[in-house]
């Protein structure tokens, strides 16, 4: 029988003996005929349309994915942008590995960081369900979740004890508010409960507050047990000063190792590792040597600790991974500092950055695997512990990310992206084999749309360096026809452009642009040496190979070379004045969140520290001239294209005065700039601001692009 419609509407009716088939025939003929016309006159699939920037409405953000010890199942959280609250709604999601079922477990709308009990039985939780963050539980086959705590200044990041006793969690304490210095008596009235506390700041450390949380100095973040039916609530730490993080449990339960550093470091770089008794009691800083020390992870024994280190604040660096016994005693350098740049720097618009997961140890220590950031992508690579070498097991062309293993280190899970595939949760094993997605959350909506696959562009620059870049072209572009180019670069500069789904340039691709990207000098994922090379020189190295890959894609026969426009964020934001400060081919230019003049930025943004002359420009006061110099603000006088500066009010990683310096010295001289500012914004605007600003901010570059390029 033939296996399509069609081929049954030609089909000959089989031959027979005519007597006893004459009436067959004219049934089947009759059949035949019918369901023919049905096809025919069936309504036709509504062809794919362009992404557009209401489509983020419609996206499901895929991540946090946990498997369960046995590797069974998959615990991962679905966020999602509800339009009439304006926010963002996760819930948490199971997906069993054998079957390929993949179920909603949780429905409080901001739960989050799942996490299995060792019997794999629960899932804790933390929740905004309540007033604050909480911890909860809840069984696999659903019902009602329990809560567990009543932190007053909530709990979020649970982590089962082994024993699955208790379970390990993180709260901030917030210093009480002074009461008002007014004499109440003198002044003839009696204050207002508001009125009798004081909301005067008064500071006295360096680094007070951070992007996205606001005020930090009056909050601290303590490590707390609770026993796993909710009973015995106990700090573990405590304070108004210091704040510890990165916790985990021995094997045998008995001591927690965490992060702190309990001192003053101008640089903001140094961190010690201290293990605490998990019932309570003193603190004890491990005997390791200096620097910046992060990740700590029991050894199967309990009797050491491996962790990532870094010996210099040195922002292009890569840390070494230890092994170090807790009285210090043994030490063992297993991988050699600048060697692999550890977690995921693919940047996207889709996810906060920063994410990354391991290591994760298989038994008896003998491997362990990371998240590796390679050349425009991240992969998972497996270490030997005894001999440090490493091979990518899963990832060569995507970006993977958020990966968990089960405990016989036989199964891991993971997220993986692509340019034309948000974030979707797979399973493969250890080894790399049987790699398989088990989730398809928006399969329905990459079906409706039109999306556009990069192309790779061959771009050396000036040091005779390969500069990956890539081109998106619009969907159904005409062969042959010449379309208008939008050249973005990436904040950072330590990130890169990588094979990742980037809602943003689908959606002007889908508006009929070319957008064309890169990851210059300084970018991660192509070694050190690559990353260092904008050590104390921001500007030149990043024009060159900008422009390197400008003239190269003005070499294709589908670039319009009188239509080209220059966009970023961040030091994407820097790139864009500094390329508009030092060319003039570019007929429009959008640049956010700016970083306009280094000296000034370096002393009030929220990672405000001193600065080395060994791989900065040392501290601005010292030389003053050479700050200058690196800033686009030095070349404002040259500025004639037309800019955009959009900014966010709260935003404190580049404050808004480096936009508002950019913006009154155009204005004086009298250069056509538009200032586009977005209300309780902070520096990631772009992938975690207000959702109806998300989309403004979309439709507002779109225009502004339509009016110096056209459609």
């Amino acid at each position: 029988m033939p296996d399509h419609i069609g081929d049954q509407c030609s089909a000959a009716i089989p031959l027979g003996d005519e007597s006893e088939m004459q009436s067959t025939r004219a049934i089947i003929r009759f059949s035949i005929a019918m369901l023919c016309a049905g096809a025919l006159t069936a309504p036709a699939a509504a062809a794919p349309r362009h992404v557009m920037a209401e489509d983020l409405f419609k996206i499901s953000f895929v991540g946090s994915d946990q498997i369960s010890h046995d590797g069974s199942r998959v615990a991962f959280v679905v966020t999602k942008l509800d339009g009439p609250k304006n926010t963002y709604l996760s819930n948490i999601w199971v997906a069993d590995v054998a079957s390929g079922k993949v179920w909603q477990l949780t429905r409080g709308d901001s739960d989050a960081d799942p996490t299995w009990s060792p019997d794999d039985k629960w899932i804790a939780f933390d929740s905004g369900r309540g007033d604050k963050q909480q911890l909860y539980k809840i069984a696999l086959d659903g019902g009602e979740a329990q809560r567990l705590t009543t932190a007053a200044g909530g709990a979020f990041g649970p982590q089962w004890s082994h024993s699955g006793s208790r379970i390990l969690f993180q709260s901030v304490a917030v210093a009480p508010k002074p009461k008002a210095d007014v004499d109440w008596q003198a002044a003839g009235f009696t204050p207002t409960g508001d009125q009798a506390t004081s909301d005067v700041r008064t500071i006295d450390v360096l680094h007070f507050e951070d992007n996205g949380q606001g005020e930090t100095w009056s909050k601290t973040t303590h490590l707390w047990t609770v026993n796993e039916d909710g009973t015995s609530a106990r700090a573990l730490t405590s304070g108004t000063t210091y704040s510890e993080g990165q916790a985990a449990w021995s094997p045998d339960d008995k001591q927690i190792a965490f992060v702190t550093y309990r001192g003053f470091d101008p640089m903001l770089f140094r961190s010690d590792i201290y293990v605490i008794p998990s019932g309570g009691g003193d603190m004890h800083k491990l005997p390791f040597a200096p620097g910046s020390l992060n990740g700590p992870t029991w050894s199967h024994d309990g009797a050491s600790l491996w962790y990532f280190a870094s010996k210099s604040s040195d922002p292009a660096g890569y840390p070494s991974v230890m092994r170090s016994t807790l009285d210090g005693s043994s030490s063992h350098l297993l991988v050699p500092e600048n060697s692999y740049a550890f977690g995921d720097a693919v940047l996207t618009d889709t996810k906060e950055g920063g994410a990354g997961c391991g290591p994760l140890f298989g038994p008896g220590d003998r491997w362990f695997i990371a998240n590796v950031s390679a050349p425009g992508a991240a992969v998972l690579m497996r270490f030997d512990t005894q001999t440090g070498q490493a091979q990518t097991v899963i990832g060569n062309d995507s970006e993977v990310s958020e990966c968990s293993m089960s405990d016989d280190g036989s199964r891991v899970a993971y997220v993986s992206s692509d340019a034309t595939h948000p974030g979707e949760v797979f399973v493969a094993d250890s080894s790399g084999g049987g790699q398989r997605q088990l989730t398809q959350m928006n399969r329905d909506y990459l079906a409706s749309v039109a999306l556009s696959e990069p192309e790779a562009i061959s771009v050396r620059n000036s040091a005779g360096e390969t500069v990956p870049a890539w081109i998106m072209r619009p969907p159904n572009a005409v062969p042959g026809r010449r379309y208008p180019t939008i050249l973005n670069i990436h904040g950072g500069p330590e990130t890169e452009f990588g094979n990742s789904f980037f809602h943003e340039f689908q959606y002007l691709a889908g508006l009929g642009y070319n957008v064309v990207y890169a990851d210059p000098r300084g970018s991660v994922g192509f070694g050190y040496k690559y990353e260092a090379e904008l050590n104390g020189n921001w500007g030149d190295p990043m024009f060159q190979d900008e422009m390197a890959v400008v003239d190269a894609a003005l070499r294709r026969p589908d670039v319009d070379a009188s239509r080209l426009c220059v966009s970023g964020g961040s030091y994407g934001g820097y790139s864009t004045l500094w390329i508009i400060g030092h060319t003039h081919r570019f007929k429009c230019a959008i640049a956010e969140r700016v970083a306009s003049n280094l000296e000034t930025l370096i002393l009030a943004s929220d990672f405000a520290s001193g600065q080395s002359t060994e791989h900065s420009w040392g501290n601005p006061w010292d030389h003053p001239a050479v700050y200058w110099k690196q800033s686009p603000a030095a070349y404002v006088a040259n500025v004639t294209t037309p800019l955009m500066l959009i900014h966010g009010d709260q935003d404190i990683r580049t404050p808004i005065d480096q936009t508002l310096q950019e913006y009154s010295a155009l204005k004086i001289l009298g250069r056509p700039v538009m200032y586009v500012a977005f209300p309780r914004e902070n520096h990631d605007l772009s992938r975690t601001g207000e959702p109806i600003h998300r989309v403004e901010r979309l439709r507002m570059s779109a225009k502004w692009f339509a009016r110096y390029l056209g459609p």
